[in-house]
């Protein structure tokens, strides 16, 4: 992939009408397939909808056994799931997923579990919500949600609010805080909380 020293990432946001919640999206699934190879030819599996949730509990990326029969899948392994209900072995598959907005993750281990709560034929994990930056806001009581991958910059709420906290403090002038250093004098802005912004 060419660099151009602008960020390289790919990213979708979901808009609710109202607060959500759970995060729901719709998903589409195949067997795991390098996609790079078939660029402007036709893939070798069909590409499968389901709808599907984000799960920050969950460890690792599941399908339901009827999403893992409809797509035809063939076991690579065996992993212990543990769920509400206990700790279960089970198979393991590779597959890709492609969410809105052409955002792709390729050849990942997913797991079969029957324990899947509500009308969905997968749940997003960890493994793949930690490949990427995400973000939930609830402004103006309409639910977002942002994710982008790869992850290119740490998000910090706490930055941004002094950001607009201590917007045009003069960073020599002592800071507003009251920070004193150990001899009782005022600690510069730009050594205190403007070290940061």
């Amino acid at each position: 992939m060419p660099t151009t020293g602008k960020p390289q990432f790919n990213a979708l946001t979901i808009k609710y009408n109202g607060l959500t919640k759970s995060i729901v999206t719709e998903v589409g699934l195949t067997p795991a397939f390098d996609p790079f190879q078939y660029q402007g030819k036709k893939p070798p599996f069909n590409i499968i909808n389901k709808h599907t949730l984000w799960d920050t509990g969950a460890t690792n990326s599941v399908l339901t056994p009827e999403t893992v029969r409809e797509m035809k899948l063939t076991p690579v392994g065996i992993t212990d799931v543990i769920h509400y209900g206990g700790t279960k072995q089970s198979n393991t598959y590779l597959v890709n997923f492609f969410f809105p907005e052409n955002v792709m993750i390729y050849g990942v281990l997913v797991s079969e579990s029957e324990n899947i709560i509500g009308d969905f034929g997968a749940i997003i994990g960890m493994d793949i919500i930690t490949k990427g930056d995400f973000s939930i806001t609830n402004v103006n009581n309409l639910t977002w949600m942002s994710y982008r991958i790869p992850s290119i910059q740490t998000i910090d709420y706490v930055v941004e609010a002094n950001r607009i906290k201590y917007a045009g403090i003069n960073k020599y002038g002592p800071c507003p805080c009251g920070k004193r250093d150990e001899k009782g004098r005022p600690v510069k802005f730009k050594f205190c909380h403007g070290k940061d912004l």
